[in-house]
């Protein structure tokens, strides 16, 4: 499977590490940190044997990556293993997923998962799971003591494949200006994760 997430600046990356990093210490769950997932949002999950078209379409869609707030209100669950923060779903949000959507759309044999298809799409940044249900107690614990409702900005956007975690491409971008201040492109390929 493939992933297109948003990724942030790095006031939120620190938060939203901090709270992975706590329920894992509370839990003994330690997926999230294991897999190295980094804090993100994904816009599209999806499914094709045309690695290459993936990859085109997806800088494609980079090209058209605008910086963006992003706003933080909630911690909720997917059943039964999984907890997340839940941003507000603004215009933002879902302008981004719905570009995803129409990029990822003209991959030949592409199969979008259900849950990141238009009007199906429940933005959110995991931060625990396979936990189990007392894990996921315990987690909660963790999100009562400790969360707060914060903003942030998306300022990168990056292509990757799951089961083991692996980064494809990155791309990030200048919230100031808008302009394109790196892609990991290259040093992914270079890189031993490449595959």
């Amino acid at each position: 499977m493939y992933l297109i997430s948003l990724y942030f600046d790095d006031v939120i990356n620190e938060r939203i590490q901090s709270y992975m990093n706590q329920i894992a210490k509370r839990t003994g769950n330690e997926v999230m940190l294991a897999d190295k997932v980094p804090p993100h949002i994904t816009l599209s999950a999806f499914e094709t044997t045309q690695e290459s078209e993936a990859v085109a379409v997806f800088e494609d869609l980079a090209k058209e990556f605008i910086c963006g707030e992003i706003m933080w209100c909630s911690v909720g669950i997917f059943f039964p293993h999984t907890i997340y923060l839940l941003p507000v779903m603004n215009h933002y949000l879902f302008q981004m997923s719905e570009q995803a959507y129409q990029y990822i759309s003209q991959i030949r044999q592409v199969k979008i998962h259900q849950r990141y298809q238009p009007f199906s799409w429940i933005p959110h940044s995991t931060i625990g799971k396979q936990l189990s249900q007392t894990e996921l107690k315990e987690a909660f614990v963790v999100m009562q003591e400790q969360f707060g409702m914060f903003r942030g900005t998306a300022v990168g956007i990056g292509l990757a494949k799951t089961n083991p975690y692996m980064d494809i491409c990155r791309v990030w971008y200048d919230p100031m200006t808008g302009k394109c201040i790196q892609n990991d492109k290259k040093a992914m390929q270079e890189s031993k994760q490449w595959k």
